[in-house]
């Protein structure tokens, strides 16, 4: 018999926002959205064009991993299409240089792919993908002939000595190119990338890689040095690829990043505060009833839940999992409405924390007034940390985290 501990566990295990979202498929936990999914979508463009690039943007906790992970699974179903997916916060420090990385990422997941290949030239590429991936020592032969002009500069690449010394001055032409050019070093690894793709199965005529984690970085700017140099790199390599980058590539001087891709795909919050025909209520009803039987989480349970979660699926899943902790510390055998009330109150506490005045004028005139016109930084801010929640249609609408609703509502009593 299966003992109270063991089947919380079960249940907690099943809700956790941070599991892995292969084992969320694998466990077929995963629900398919009420309208098309973003997954399907960016899965048919990649099977009709295997060598485009997309870009993929959305709030916080709206599904994109499980939407990216489910592309790469549906392409893989395509016989002559080899897709991967990398979570590249676990192979690299975000708070680091990010220029050069995806290039070198595809080229180990190329390399893995290739590991048991026998031809000398893949070993070699393959070796140096570890190499520019991990770093390494080089032995440079030294040129006697310097002997007499130590202290000239010679500029030239090292070891290459079949040019005379000497200098050079670089003169600007008139016009400037609308992109820079791709530093000289990196056609070394376009070609060793071609090299690697080549050698795939000759039943595999393509080779997409999806890239996430990156709308996690707080520097624009690196993301778009990032974007300016792999991710046409990897176009010219003639790999398809998908990224998850951050949502402020969407506003201000940063939307010019998104030219760079041939495609953008936007995973928004599902709808549940104005959900005519229900479906997106269904929807989300039914995530948590496959992760909990109706003797611990009602339907009465689930609704409420649903609808304080805003739409958002990592919110949701977090909400219901602190009110199965909340029923288990209280002896109870299901969740009820205190539980879910302590949820609720914990997680809008954990929202506001942090906010400055401003920042609450901001949310209050939003949820009294309907108005939020994202524009600042600040504004930016609140749509990224999920404190206002973006919701899709002809004419975006947005709203207040339902969790943190009742506490700005009693700060405005105060005042």
């Amino acid at each position: 018999m299966v003992s109270r501990l063991d089947l919380f566990r079960g249940y907690f295990q099943r809700l956790d926002p941070a599991a892995t979202r292969v084992r969320t498929l694998r466990d077929e936990l995963y629900i398919e959205p009420p309208s098309r999914a973003v997954g399907a979508q960016l899965a048919t463009r990649l099977q009709l064009a295997p060598r485009s690039s997309h870009l993929i943007v959305g709030g916080v906790g709206t599904g994109k991993t499980t939407q990216v992970v489910r592309a790469a699974e549906l392409l893989n179903e395509t016989k002559d299409t080899r897709a991967v997916y990398v979570d590249v916060s676990r192979r690299h420090d975000l708070d680091k240089n990010l220029v050069g990385v995806l290039l070198v990422l595809a080229g180990l997941e190329l390399a893995k792919l290739l590991r048991h290949h026998e031809d000398t030239t893949v070993k070699a590429v393959r070796e140096q993908f570890t190499r520019w991936a991990y770093g390494h020592r080089e032995f440079v032969p030294y040129d006697p002939s310097d002997d007499d002009d130590d202290d000239r500069d010679y500029d030239h690449e090292p070891g290459d000595y079949n040019h005379e010394p000497g200098d050079y001055v670089y003169r600007p032409g008139v016009l400037t190119r609308p992109l820079p050019p791709l530093p000289s070093g990196i056609n070394e690894r376009i070609a060793a990338l071609k090299t690697l793709t080549s050698a795939l199965s000759p039943e595999t005529e393509h080779f997409v890689i999806f890239f996430d984690s990156l709308d996690r970085l707080d520097d624009v700017e690196a993301f778009q040095r990032a974007a300016v140099e792999d991710v046409r790199a990897l176009q010219q390599a003639e790999i398809g690829l998908a990224i998850v980058g951050p949502g402020r590539v969407l506003y201000g001087p940063n939307r010019p990043i998104v030219d760079i891709f041939d495609q953008l795909h936007s995973v928004p919050a599902v709808d549940v505060l104005s959900d005519g025909d229900g479906s997106a209520h269904r929807f989300l009803d039914r995530v948590l009833a496959k992760r909990a039987d109706d003797n611990v989480i009602s339907p009465n349970a689930r609704s409420a839940l649903v609808q304080w979660s805003g739409g958002l699926l990592r919110d949701l899943l977090e909400l219901t999992r602190s009110a199965v902790e909340a029923a288990f510390v209280a002896g109870a055998d299901s969740v009820t409405d205190a539980h879910i009330a302590s949820s609720v109150d914990a997680f809008g506490r954990t929202l506001m924390f942090g906010l400055r005045k401003n920042d609450l004028l901001t949310l209050q005139k939003l949820r009294l007034h309907k108005v939020f016109v994202p524009t600042t930084d600040d504004d930016l801010s609140l749509l990224v940390s999920r404190r206002v929640i973006e919701y899709p249609g002809i004419t975006k609408r947005y709203s207040v985290h339902p969790t943190i609703e009742p506490l700005l509502a009693s700060l405005e009593v105060e005042k």
